[in-house]
């Protein structure tokens, strides 16, 4: 027997201008209490202008125009949220277009799809109510209108295929590290710059982050520093950069939506590029380039943003009133990343932090960025991220020791000293009767101070002689007491050795 769950309506009052408030009905129902593993799982969507006054509502938070095309539904099972699963897009900030208007006393309904868009792999009761942003503006407590909650048992399914990745005639065909499908030869090279482009947004945003950074760069798109929420988006932008740079990742050119691509979260890297994509510059506000930074941060394995703002406005609105959602938010990453100081983007902007602690500049070669060449002879290696060679001897003496062909010579051992020490960097003897001392040495008041000991050098007696070793040749850099250090590499990047020069990467 089918059941009509009864109507409990939520009104909602939507102030649309200073003299004026608009009420919505929303109005939840399903044909059916229980859904076998193979049957969709519809339900359907009333809205009603129950006000004297029109009421404007976004098209694309309603299933009336095209179904679920974002996380309109709030469903649990057992109390617990279930995931959304469906679609997340790139779209413009709204406009005019992008709204339903509805006439007093006017309804209009829709089919919302449970099992193209949530999670419903376990059987069970759900519990579900529909949600829908009146307006996108995160400083209104009432941005949301909620409809009657009905239950349904579910027996638990797959998700179903998304039916744009199944493969027909037009075959998905092998690229650098790009795959693509329905796309021309023109898109393809406009993928390839983009993507390019999006790894120079997704480099420097990252080398900004981990510099630590606080600036109205930072500020305008995450809000106020706190230092959980800037490690969060750190991370997440380290994410982005590896996707960027290394996934094989799947285009589809088949989208016909008016916004600029969409992903569904759980299926890594398979990107459908939309209507809006194609016109768009490669870099800037909106760009391709950005495009690609918004989907891939969407990714569960990646960042797992949601679109909870669209567009500079609400964006910098989020930032400054709800910083916790700015840093979930995708378009606050994109705008973040398309705000790069660099013009053109220079890859090996971040420099290393040599021996002396002053700056090394690395150049671009084309691949990676050459910090400096190794002199010939010399042994390089890397330890955690920094470059070094290996000492070399030398016949260098420090003053008052010289040379001896093996050494460094200082004086003939007195026989009245009990011994020689090292204390707070400079070598001692103990002195004899009277607190007598060899020249070149003389009493301080306690001992027979003989000179600064030189890092890396060591005293020893032998023969009746008091000696140092010589001081280690560092053919670059400055020797640490082991070997020669040279320098740091900047955080965000990985030294390396190629040929005979230090690198890192890009």
């Amino acid at each position: 027997m089918k059941l009509t769950c009864l109507i409990v309506a939520a009104l909602v009052s939507i102030p649309l201008h200073a003299d004026a408030k608009e009420a919505l009905q929303i109005q939840l129902s399903s044909e059916a209490t229980k859904f076998p593993a193979d049957v969709p799982v519809d339900l359907k969507v009333t809205l009603t202008n129950v006000s004297d006054s029109p009421v404007r509502i976004l098209g694309y938070h309603t299933p009336v125009i095209e179904g679920i095309e974002a996380d309109i539904l709030s469903v649990s099972l057992e109390r617990e949220p279930v995931e959304y699963i469906g679609r997340l897009y790139k779209r413009a900030a709204p406009t005019d277009r992008d709204y339903l208007t509805l006439k007093p006393g006017e309804s209009v309904s829709g089919v919302a799809s449970l099992w193209d868009n949530y999670d419903l792999s376990v059987s069970g009761t759900y519990t579900i109510q529909y949600k829908t942003e009146v307006f996108i503006s995160p400083r209104s407590d009432t941005e949301l209108a909620f409809s009657n909650v009905i239950s349904v048992y579910i027996e638990g399914r797959k998700p179903r295929p998304n039916p744009d990745d199944l493969d027909g005639e037009t075959k998905i065909v092998d690229g650098n590290n790009e795959k693509f499908k329905g796309c021309s030869d023109s898109e393809k090279n406009a993928i390839i710059s983009a993507r390019q482009h999006a790894l120079n947004y997704a480099d420097d945003s990252y080398d900004y982050l981990v510099a630590g950074t606080v600036d109205t760069r930072y500020t305008t798109w995450f809000g106020d520093f706190d230092g959980s929420r800037y490690g969060t988006v750190r991370d997440h932008f380290r994410k982005i950069r590896d996707a960027v740079d290394g996934e094989d990742i799947k285009f589809y050119c088949n989208c016909n939506k008016d916004a600029f691509a969409y992903v569904i979260p759980w299926e890594n890297f398979k990107i459908h590029l939309c209507k809006d994509f194609w016109p768009a510059s490669t870099t800037g506000t909106d760009s391709k380039a950005g495009t690609l930074i918004h989907e891939i941060s969407h990714f569960w394995s990646v960042a797992s943003t949601r679109d909870i703002a669209y567009g500079h406005s609400a964006a910098m609105d989020l930032a400054d009133s709800k910083p916790h959602k700015a840093i979930k938010n995708a378009d606050s990453h994109e705008y973040f990343a398309e705000a790069t100081p660099y013009s053109p983007y220079n890859p090996c902007a971040p420099t290393v932090t040599s021996h002396t602690g002053a700056p090394i500049t690395a150049t671009w070669d084309g691949a990676n960025c050459h910090v400096m060449n190794i002199p010939a002879g010399a042994s390089p290696f890397i330890y955690n991220n920094s470059y070094y060679v290996n000492a070399g001897s030398s016949t260098s003496c420090p003053a008052p020791s010289t040379w001896d062909g093996a050494n460094c010579y200082i004086l003939p051992y007195p026989s009245w000293s009990t011994g020689y020490f090292v204390w707070s960097g400079s070598l001692y003897l103990t002195p004899g009767p009277g607190n007598a001392c060899p020249s070149p040495t003389w009493f301080d008041g306690a001992n027979c101070y003989v000179m600064p000991l030189p890092w890396g050098s060591t005293p020893f007696k032998w023969s009746n002689n008091l000696y140092i070793t010589p001081l280690p040749s560092c053919p670059i850099g400055g020797f640490d007491g082991a070997h020669c250090y040279v320098g740091a590499a900047p955080a965000s990047r990985t030294a390396s050795i190629w040929g005979s020069s230090f690198y890192y990467s890009h």
